[in-house]
């Protein structure tokens, strides 16, 4: 008998999980990075208030990073560590990378309002990397989740966000047929920026 694995074709950790995980990383890193730089923040000045042009400036700055960090994996580590790799269009995945890092971002912009204390967003976030990874549907399927579980997973920017990159960057999935992903990450951007711009909105003299 000759066994051939039928997906995890070289039987790894790097050619079936790392993939997954690089964008995982990418999001946990911009997250943490925000939440501590706006905590401490509004812990060296009280609470925080900006313009929405502002605030626009502030993300597109994350923005810049979380793409270059996007580059840097699908550009350089993968082919350097031999990871599984496809042809993926340069378009397609600018526009993938643009849509997953906004989602990042602004979900970043929005948890960090709550933190009073540089320390706290560490202390709170840091153990949910495994639970986060787990309802991707990367190593977990999503159909064996509860429906309810899955709904709620898509509310975090890797769930469609891991299946978007995994697909274009590894399995060389055009933009329509990513679409449903992409509806989400633009859904939670405009939900998590909306979200940002009330808790940092300008506020008038003497308000809380």
């Amino acid at each position: 008998m000759i066994q051939r694995p039928l997906f995890n074709t070289r039987e790894g950790y790097g050619s079936t999980i790392f993939p997954g995980v690089a964008f995982l990383i990418i999001q946990q890193t911009l997250l943490m990075g925000l939440t501590v730089l706006a905590a401490t923040m509004r812990e060296r000045q009280g609470t925080l208030s900006f313009a929405p042009r502002t605030l626009l400036g502030i993300a597109l700055a994350f923005l810049v990073i979380g793409c270059a960090d996007i580059a840097y994996f699908t550009g350089f580590v993968f082919w350097f560590q031999d990871y599984p790799r496809g042809a993926a269009d340069p378009l397609t995945l600018v526009v993938s990378a643009t849509l997953f890092i906004s989602a990042t971002v602004a979900g970043a912009l929005a948890l960090a309002s709550f933190f009073r204390t540089r320390e706290r967003p560490i202390q709170l976030w840091i153990v949910t990397s495994v639970p986060i990874f787990f309802l991707s549907g990367l190593s977990w399927p999503s159909e064996a989740t509860p429906h309810w579980l899955s709904l709620l997973a898509r509310l975090l920017p890797t769930t469609p966000g891991i299946k978007l990159m995994v697909g274009v960057n590894q399995m060389g999935a055009t933009l329509v047929e990513q679409r449903g992903a992409l509806i989400n990450l633009a859904l939670l951007t405009i939900f998590y920026g909306a979200i940002a711009v009330s808790r940092y909105r300008l506020r008038p003299c003497g308000a809380p």
